[in-house]
């Protein structure tokens, strides 16, 4: 009866993120007509022609396809987070990683203004390039920290992972001083985060950045399984832990980075969604990483409607997931029955 019951939400969770999807599409400041938009392209009108089919296709679209790849993304690496490190508290945000990446972007972006840093750098924007190199430097010292026992201590992770956020944000408010105050603005502005992208430049980025990212962390579902037993039991049983735990920390870390240099800082959706679809799935990540994938791609698209609609102009996106998350962490905070996660 309880397989039943899991099987019916399983099912409706899936439902749902497709109808949320469907919806990005159609809810913004003008709602379109899908009927129309069918006739606009049989008609094989151009987009200047078809002005709900040009909406749809050169707005709309990418701006979906930006929150479902980056809505995934940062719920998988929430995920494997809470798999490697035991802690239902871990996500991309609450290690640290996303401050530094956009600590690194805000860094480029002074540079690129005041020290006549190049614009691209063997084709590659030097903001992009930045963020990489900040939130892999970040999970490198917060990893060398908690490396320094034999075993690997998650709370130490935790804790530096915190720490090292702190620090970043330190880092953004010196490096907003330094900028222009036209550039302050506009760089807040980026700072909220917002799937609001131009074109399909972005979605090429994300696309080849965060997918295969994905695919290694999804290959990883079998070994968190075994390791929920313990560290030791999984080795025994054939795992490299300390491989896998490599493997994690910066395969997740290179994911967030590549999220943050093209959308901002996103928080909560690695917390919100893993939690959500483990109460509908339990713990066996081989479904729970998968179905974490599907949810928080519909859930941002989610939040993107709201973003769209909270205000009379267009509210940051980052701080609905915000107004979503921070009550839920507080939740987690106050709730003792953590028994699936103790070692």
């Amino acid at each position: 009866m309880v397989h039943r019951v899991r099987t019916s939400f399983v099912l409706a969770l899936v439902a749902l993120s497709l109808v949320m999807t469907a919806l990005s599409l159609l809810i913004g400041t003008e709602t379109l007509s899908l009927g129309q938009a069918w006739q606009e392209w049989r008609a094989g009108l151009s987009y200047a022609d078809a002005p709900v089919l040009g909406i749809l296709v050169q707005q709309r679209l990418p701006r979906t396809l930006a929150a479902l790849i980056v809505g995934s993304g940062l719920a998988l690496a929430g995920c494997a987070f809470q798999a490697m490190l035991r802690n239902p508290l871990a996500e991309p945000y609450t290690l640290g990683v996303a401050s530094a990446g956009a600590c690194g972007a805000w860094t480029a972006t002074v540079l690129i203004a005041g020290f006549g840093l190049p614009r691209t750098i063997l084709g590659i924007s030097p903001i992009q390039a930045f963020a990489f190199l900040f939130a892999e430097l970040d999970i490198l010292i917060v990893y060398l920290l908690a490396a320094r026992k034999e075993r690997i201590s998650p709370s130490v992770l935790l804790l530096g992972g915190v720490t090292m956020g702190m620090l970043a944000n330190g880092g953004i408010l010196f490096m907003r001083y330094l900028a222009d105050p036209e550039r302050v603005v506009m760089m807040d502005r980026w700072l909220m985060g917002g799937v609001d992208v131009l074109g399909y430049a972005p979605i090429k980025t994300l696309a080849i950045g965060v997918i295969p990212c994905m695919l290694i962390l999804l290959a990883q579902a079998a070994k968190y399984d075994q390791l929920g037993f313990g560290a030791e039991i999984a080795a025994g049983r054939g795992i490299n832990v300390k491989m896998l735990q490599v493997i994690t920390f910066f395969v997740g870390s290179l994911l967030t980075a590549i999220v943050v240099s093209v959308v901002g800082t996103i928080g909560f959706v690695g917390l919100i969604v893993p939690h959500a679809v483990r109460s509908v799935t339990g713990s066996r990540h081989r479904l729970l990483m998968p179905m974490s994938v599907l949810v928080g791609g519909g859930f941002l698209c989610f939040c993107d409607i709201i973003a769209r609609k909270i205000l009379p102009g267009e509210t940051p996106i980052g701080i609905v997931t915000t107004l979503f998350g921070g009550p839920f962490f507080l939740y987690l905070l106050m709730n003792r029955r953590f028994t699936d996660w103790e070692t």
